[in-house]
């Protein structure tokens, strides 16, 4: 287990046979999975990370920063990094998952989200929505199973288990809409301006991404939410809009276009051209 996660944990009986305690990590993730054989001692710990704690049953005795709380059953709580959290009493027969997440990790979320890597997260009890719940689900059988591709498919479910984390649980930068708000428009627009100098060569969306500093999929997620398009097919219609001023000004073959575009081919560019505005350049470039 990675102890620059989760710090140590004080199990009872971690060395007995009849415990069962389950332990995936990855750079930036680790996961604790524990059942009703598992006890915990009371005593607190902290480490440098984000958890996040899923109760399969009732906590009465849940010490975080000396108080003590009572988590019921299907409760998710989060704990913050250096916050002393653990039992009051001992504890015996804890099933629970734990998610500790790297504060570079979700910080990067963070930045992603609220322009701010200065994320706080409320110690409330919440409920496990179903989203969450499937999310985790398919994350631990893709840590145990390791199938082929595990590690693609992996690298993703923690980008969004992270994201869903920050939106489904209260923290001091959720109700900033302002902030976010500004970041992506001004973020969006600088992709605008890139495609509009750029359209011609073939601009990937991790190209894209990169250059505003997000993941990829983060992107194309806020790109569609403010434009009302993929950030492909956005482009597309530029590439379009471009070839009809070029075919009005009667100075180019609809070959010459098609490459100044950076279609593939003319034929890609014709059936492209047709779909999108009813004819064909050759007929935009007769009737212009």
């Amino acid at each position: 287990m990675s102890l620059d996660l989760t710090g140590a944990i004080p199990f009872k009986n971690n060395d007995s046979s009849k415990s069962t305690i389950e332990n995936y990590y990855l750079d930036n993730v680790a996961v604790v999975v524990t059942d009703k054989t598992t006890n915990i001692a009371h005593g607190t710990h902290c480490h440098d990370s984000y958890e996040f704690i899923m109760a399969y049953a009732d906590i009465p005795s849940a010490l975080l920063d000396n108080k003590i709380h009572h988590r019921s059953t299907n409760s998710l709580f989060a704990i913050n990094p250096m916050q002393e959290h653990g039992m009051a009493e001992d504890q015996d027969g804890f099933p629970l998952c734990g998610i500790h997440v790297s504060k570079s990790f979700m910080q990067n979320v963070s930045v992603n989200m609220f322009n701010s890597p200065d994320i706080i997260f409320s110690n409330d009890s919440f409920n496990i929505n179903h989203d969450l719940s499937m999310l985790i689900r398919l994350f631990l059988e893709e840590l145990k199973y390791k199938q082929l591709g595990h590690d693609f498919i992996i690298e993703h479910l923690s980008l969004l288990i992270a994201g869903k984390l920050t939106s489904h649980i209260d923290n001091n930068l959720r109700y900033k809409p302002q902030n976010t708000l500004k970041y992506k428009k001004e973020n969006i627009k600088k992709v605008i301006d890139y495609m509009n100098e750029n359209y011609y060569s073939n601009i990937s969306c991790d190209e894209m991404s990169e250059l505003i500093q997000t993941n990829k999929f983060i992107f194309i997620r806020s790109f569609k939410a403010e434009t009302g398009r993929t950030p492909y097919e956005y482009l597309l219609n530029l590439k379009i809009e471009k070839a009809k001023k070029m075919l009005k000004s009667n100075e180019y073959t609809v070959t010459e276009i098609s490459m100044m575009c950076g279609f593939s081919s003319h034929s890609h560019f014709t059936s492209t051209f047709k779909k999108k505005v009813g004819i064909s350049p050759t007929e935009y470039k007769i009737n212009s």
